[in-house]
């Protein structure tokens, strides 16, 4: 071989080699382009995840739903109050001989007091208790052609109407004439406008323990 074809194929293998080396170098800076985009794209989600979450601050969070009030249901509790002047209290010894009907013609004309001159449709106050579950708080009651129609609470939520401790006025007399015939005694106090029953104490027998407190006020006509 000619020294001038040595050199060119020397030439050749030489430029061949450099070649590869630089489709390597290629590859290789191609790689490690990729990798550096995987990264920043992986730290952009990353950030972008990381971000934290301002909420708006929470408002009227409490024990129970807030309840708007239109009807002026809340304003009916300012009459829960402390009581200064008590109408008339008269206890009825129901063991005694003349008793039970003593209370039965002082409920009668009360009663017929009460249904000359009771709105049709009114809303009154009541608290209810006994010896077991205890004292309840004042409930709200409106009542509409003398059935009991909805019950709130002192938080303005409604109330569920129940069998023991939700009266309309007529109910109430109702209680006092089935206590009449049955229990060992009774006290009772009438409003003096209206002549429904304000206060209520009942004791059944055989025992003291079986007590019954109601307290009415309130009563508005609607």
């Amino acid at each position: 071989m000619s020294k001038r074809a040595a050199a060119l194929e020397q030439y050749e293998d030489h430029d061949h080699g450099c070649g590869s080396v630089k489709l390597a170098r290629n590859r290789a800076r191609v790689r490690i382009a990729r990798a550096k985009l995987l990264v920043l794209s992986c730290l952009i989600v990353a950030c972008h995840r990381a971000v934290p979450v301002t909420s708006l601050p929470a408002k009227n969070i409490g024990p129970g739903p807030i309840v708007q009030d239109t009807g002026g249901v809340i304003a009916f509790f300012k009459d829960t109050g402390p009581v200064v002047n008590f109408p008339e209290t008269r206890t009825f010894s129901l063991q005694t001989p003349g008793q039970r009907d003593s209370l039965r013609t002082t409920l009668r004309g009360e009663r017929a007091l009460w249904r000359a001159s009771s709105p049709p449709d009114y809303r009154f106050l009541v608290r209810t208790g006994c010896f077991c579950p205890g004292v309840r708080g004042w409930l709200l009651m409106e009542v509409r052609r003398g059935q009991p129609l909805r019950a709130w609470d002192r938080a303005g939520r409604s109330a569920a109407l129940s069998d023991w401790d939700t009266f309309s006025i007529d109910g109430l007399f109702d209680m006092l004439e089935r206590s009449a015939d049955h229990d060992a005694a009774v006290q009772v106090s009438f409003d003096p406008r209206w002549h429904f029953p304000t206060y209520i104490y009942t004791r059944a027998l055989p025992g003291p323990d079986m007590w019954t407190v109601i307290d009415a006020r309130g009563l508005r006509p609607i």
